[in-house]
């Protein structure tokens, strides 16, 4: 028994120092500036679209969208990639529930804000981007809504990375 008690810490102190390890790094990344070398391409005018839908359901079925609210698209970069990772856990695909509360950043980059482009959700939930250069990008949302006391929020926030080529229709569905 004491074997086991032993193994199972070891096992979780192991787990809790790779986790120490990566938010170290996310934090390296993320404390390190973008350069405008690195962003120039996103800043070009381009012949592909990018349109999105974001919809979810509540526990009783009901669906919520982004309506109102910004969908952003945002260039690759070192920074962008530790900054998805720390938000959503990876820099693939992910969502962040509204219970978790936001994740707070000491300063944003600010060449990253200006590297945003946003669009408003529509009240279905629809967004879209038009004349996006040709790249790697992350499409992030949030879908909220008022839980069942007052200071319950539910849902979330969303991400998905794409790959935009070619002079063509990108539709991302999130979550």
């Amino acid at each position: 028994m004491k074997r086991a008690a032993l193994i199972v810490g070891l096992a979780l102190a192991t787990a809790g120092c790779a986790q120490f390890g990566q938010v170290g790094q996310q934090e390296a990344a993320l404390s390190k500036p973008i350069t405008q070398s690195e962003i120039d391409w996103s800043k070009k005018s381009g012949r592909n679209t990018v349109s999105g839908l974001a919809v979810m359901k509540s526990a009783n079925g009901e669906s919520h969208s982004c309506a109102g609210q910004s969908a952003n698209l945002i260039p690759d970069s070192a920074y962008a990639q530790a900054r998805m990772t720390a938000i959503f856990g990876n820099a693939t695909k992910g969502m962040r529930a509204a219970s978790r509360g936001p994740v707070k950043f000491e300063r944003d980059d600010p060449l990253y804000v200006s590297s945003l482009r946003t669009s408003r959700c529509d009240v279905q939930g629809s967004f879209s981007f038009a004349q996006v250069p040709d790249g790697i990008w992350y499409v992030t949302t949030s879908v909220k809504w008022q839980g069942a006391s007052a200071s319950q929020v539910e849902g979330g926030s969303m991400m998905q990375r794409v790959d935009v080529r070619g002079g063509r229709l990108v539709k991302v569905v999130l979550p």
